[in-house]
């Protein structure tokens, strides 16, 4: 059995961490697309 110490798995734990985190990121702007800019007309304002 593989055993790891603490300092190794806390190491695991990010990193792992970090990718749940990604991947849910990724999940949810996917789901949820930024919607296109507004157009401004601020150039014939002047």
């Amino acid at each position: 059995m593989l055993r790891l110490t603490r300092q190794e798995q806390l190491v695991l734990c990010i990193v792992v961490g970090l990718l749940l985190v990604g991947w849910a990121v990724k999940a949810w702007r996917t789901a949820h697309p930024p919607e296109p800019a507004a157009v401004s007309s601020r150039s014939g304002h002047d």
